[in-house]
């Protein structure tokens, strides 16, 4: 197992059946209406720069640590206190060890999960401040920056890469089921031996099943056809996309989370302009701490021989927002 920002991926094992179901092919056509969703931080000539799936959803993860870290170190505190503080009036016996023993373990839990908190906020605080992919059509390679199973950039053909369409568990809270983009990096036996995101997720309360929910899904192939009609034929067929921000700013991360609620509000139906508007303390709550991760954190930077690789040749330097 390795472990991807907030996702688990399974490796060193042979693709499973649901995988090849959903496999996006370089050479098939996935969608016939390529769309870059947000999820673009630069393009030219020679190289795409985009997303991993998790990028847009910075800040989830600390905010629930926020709430975890104080009451699980109350709880350490407590159990601490109680087991160092046994009164003088009980009495020093066999009962009084197998209560000690038994809050022992009790203490080794919180511990646990005091420091699965602590982790949990180091996931997007003291890292990195994204995690880009770049596609480089000329030389049609792949690099991804510190994905899951690498110690550092994954390289991979484009034309040996596994992509397909991912469905995640639903949700517990929100009960929605989101969908993204994975690639797997395959060895000679075709074994999963390295494992990325890419692009933006995208998530629905319906089973894609329903026309409306099929609709939604189909999002994640247009993301990918976007990537696969830039690679096969260059940017010069696709619309201009909406560069997601790199440069660290309240500003931006402002606009990175509240960019959904907006396309939510100018569609002006009533019910779900109460419900954006209910959530939005959530949203501009969680967007500063996107910021503050961020803040925190240091870009990335790409190895020379990438960087020498994805040099420009034929135009000026890429456009970044």
């Amino acid at each position: 197992m390795a472990w991807e920002g907030n996702l688990w991926v399974k490796l060193n094992r042979p693709l499973t059946d649901e995988e090849k179901r959903r496999q996006l092919r370089h050479d098939v056509p996935a969608s016939e209406t390529p769309r870059d969703n947000f999820s673009v931080f630069s393009m030219n000539d020679v190289f795409l720069e985009s997303t991993n799936a998790l990028f847009r959803m910075r800040g989830m993860l600390t905010y629930g640590c926020l709430f975890l870290f104080p009451l699980t170190s109350y709880m350490l505190y407590g159990q601490v206190h109680d087991m160092t503080h046994v009164p003088e009036s009980v009495p020093r016996d066999a009962t009084l060890t197998a209560v000690m023993v038994g809050m022992g373990v009790i203490l080794i839990g919180i511990v646990v999960l005091f420091l699965a908190t602590l982790w949990g906020f180091l996931q997007e605080n003291f890292t990195w401040t994204r995690t880009p992919i770049r596609f480089n059509r000329e030389t049609r390679m792949i690099y991804a920056y510190r994905g899951a199973g690498a110690k550092g950039v994954i390289a991979v053909p484009w034309d040996k890469a596994f992509f397909f369409v991912e469905k995640r568990r639903k949700e517990p809270i929100s009960r929605v089921t989101p969908y993204l983009i994975r690639c797997h990096v395959l060895d000679a036996n075709n074994n999963v031996v390295q494992s990325f995101s890419v692009g933006s997720t995208v998530s629905t309360l319906l089973d894609e099943t329903t026309p409306t929910g099929r609709d939604i899904v189909k999002g994640v192939s247009d993301q990918f056809e976007y990537i696969r009609q830039y690679m096969e034929r260059g940017p010069s067929v696709l619309p201009v996309p909406d560069l997601v921000p790199t440069q660290v700013s309240l500003a931006n991360s402002m606009r990175i989370w509240g960019r959904t609620d907006k396309a939510i509000l100018a569609e002006r139906n009533f019910f779900t302009t109460l419900l954006v508007l209910a959530l939005s303390p959530f949203t501009y709550f969680t967007a500063l701490l996107h910021y503050i991760g961020q803040r925190t954190s240091r870009q990335p930077v790409w190895p020379p021989e990438v960087e020498r690789e994805c040099e420009q040749t034929r135009l000026a330097e890429p456009v970044r927002a």
